[in-house]
């Protein structure tokens, strides 16, 4: 070494750095405190306690009032605890030395939940339906009706009156006695239907689209219109 370069203080030579201690080197520094987390840590360093030394040697009740939330009782053994700490560092059972990071570790994010799918000729298997045939069905697929109830519903009914009735307003054929019909265009279109002389059918339609159209006449023989 020159004569005329002299050692800076902590060792540093002319023309080198200092190395700088950042909070997040403090922090993790002091969380290996047993019982010290980094919120605790944060405090003390915000206290002016960022050296293990420094803790060490504080008296329980200057730092308890130091650093919000601690009691002296626990101050007491945050200073004990960091005794120990040193004496562990100074015998060699401690290595401080790379312990730059915090000691809070990100959780691994769990696995996704596995599932094995069938194979296509599986799931095309389990799709195929056993159609249950009851005699109704039967019945009513011998009688020429493939969706619905064998009889007319009320509002089949009331729509076939209605149109009918529109017709005879516009001056379509009387298909019954004009003289024993009863009044009104309503009351007309009901009795020429009751005589089941309407050359009609009806038109049933299922949620796919699919429509059939079945003879007035057939859905009459199994309706009460009285």
């Amino acid at each position: 070494m020159s004569k005329g370069s002299k050692p800076k203080k902590n060792g540093s030579k002319d023309g080198e750095k200092e190395p700088t201690t950042t909070i997040e080197d403090t922090v993790a520094l002091l969380t290996n405190i047993p019982g010290v987390g980094p919120k605790t840590a944060e405090k003390l360093a915000a206290a002016g306690f960022d050296t293990l030394e420094k803790v060490a040697t504080a008296d329980k009740e200057e730092l308890a009032a130091a650093v919000a939330g601690l009691s002296v009782s626990k101050a007491e053994a945050t200073i004990a605890e960091t005794v120990d700490v040193l004496e562990k560092v100074k015998s060699g059972a401690l290595d401080l030395s790379g312990k730059s990071k915090s000691k809070r570790k990100k959780a691994p994010e769990p696995e996704p939940d596995k599932h094995q799918l069938d194979s296509l000729d599986a799931i095309d298997k389990a799709e195929e339906r056993t159609k249950l045939v009851t005699g109704y069905d039967k019945e009513k697929a011998e009688m020429g009706i493939p969706v619905g109830p064998k009889w007319l519903t009320r509002f089949e009914k009331a729509r076939i009156i209605g149109a009918r009735a529109l017709q005879v307003s516009m001056g379509a054929p009387i298909l019954i006695d004009i003289k024993t019909a009863p009044k009104g265009r309503f009351a007309f279109a009901e009795a020429e239907l009751k005589s089941g002389a309407l050359p009609m059918t009806v038109r049933r339609s299922l949620p796919t689209g699919e429509a059939f159209n079945i003879p007035l006449s057939l859905l009459l023989e199994n309706t009460r219109l009285d």
